[in-house]
């Protein structure tokens, strides 16, 4: 059989070339939700790919990598795509696009559109089965650092969330804390509710109160925001689910007069450049970021070389790290 193409995804699904055109690329709104599903299953069904995207690589050509992210302007997101930057072989490049929940389906779909041979996805996707089974039946590779529990369709590498939650409670529960509370996001990723869930396990095996404060994002704005909140539940020490939340959360309760770590101990996640300079110095969980950026480009550009091989999924320890912002109630 010959190169698929858009005629064909057309004739299988019973719609014009424009309507397969316009649903594929993100602006089929005006189609109804029947017409949509005939033309993602048909596409499915044949295999079609874009033009743009090579189905099977010349020896000698470029490799084009699509990576999506929540957010550049959270600084860990920012790191994982430098030093994607850095490790990248030669002849391959990458295109990156910001999409944060709800968006992230349709950026990989553009990024395919745009000649991707393989797809690296750090934000949470809505509809992750769907997106990891059609791209495997078109061939496009997928490596996931959300959703990698039972996504069996899809390349997996991350850093160990439920190892990392569970540090932060041994440590609060070494030096005392019997209440503390978790300042979190509204709408959790899979990442995040690994952590939390971790987290709030283990504190309550060991018979301690965890409170919950929520916040709009994950940024040092909505840290900032949640001060009082976290203030007027009265725990001892707060986990905030990043750094960001963490530095914003510390921000805010100097603010009013409350001290960290002397009135309550605050913890953060990821261990971003930041961390280890702010005041207090913010005792947080560092990610192996350039470990997880290695794997999961070499993991990526194997399955384009290799679309049968088995399913491979990488996983990496979280440590933490002891400032200055915890401190003893003993």
């Amino acid at each position: 059989m010959g190169k698929v193409s858009i005629r064909d995804v057309a004739s299988l699904a019973g719609v014009s070339i424009a309507t397969v055109s316009q649903v594929l690329n993100g602006k089929g709104g005006r189609f109804s939700e029947k017409t949509k599903a005939k033309v993602l299953a048909a596409r499915d069904e044949i295999g079609y790919v874009p033009n743009a995207s090579a189905r099977s690589l010349k020896r000698g050509a470029n490799m084009l990598i699509g990576v999506v992210v929540p957010s550049l302007q959270i600084q860990f997101f920012g790191n994982i795509v430098q030093k994607m930057q850095e490790h990248l072989p030669e002849n391959t490049s990458l295109s990156i696009m910001t999409a944060d929940r709800g968006a992230a389906d349709q950026a990989i779909e553009t990024l395919v559109n745009s000649g991707a041979h393989g797809i690296i996805v750090v934000s949470q996707l809505t509809q992750p089965v769907a997106i990891a089974q059609s791209l495997k039946k078109r061939g496009i590779a997928l490596v996931v650092l959300e959703n990698h529990d039972e996504l069996s369709d899809a390349d997996a590498v991350y850093a160990s969330d439920k190892i990392g939650g569970r540090l932060v409670a041994q440590h609060l529960i070494s030096l005392g804390h019997k209440h503390v509370v978790l300042l979190g996001n509204q709408l959790y990723t899979d990442n995040l509710l690994y952590r939390t869930a971790s987290f709030k396990e283990t504190m309550l095996a060991a018979g301690a109160k965890v409170s919950e404060v929520t916040t709009r994002n994950l940024t040092k704005h909505a840290g900032r925001a949640a001060a009082m909140a976290v203030s007027i539940t009265q725990a001892t020490a707060a986990f905030a689910l990043n750094d960001e939340l963490a530095v914003g959360l510390i921000s805010g309760l100097n603010a009013h007069g409350i001290r960290v770590p002397e009135d309550i101990s605050v913890v953060g996640y990821d261990d971003t450049d930041y961390a280890e300079f702010f005041t207090p110095a913010l005792t947080t969980v560092q990610q192996p970021v350039e470990l997880v950026v290695k794997a999961a480009i070499k993991t990526v550009i194997e399955r384009i070389k290799q679309p049968d091989m088995a399913r491979q999924v990488t996983a990496f320890d979280t440590t933490l790290v002891i400032r200055s912002s915890t401190a003893s109630l003993m």
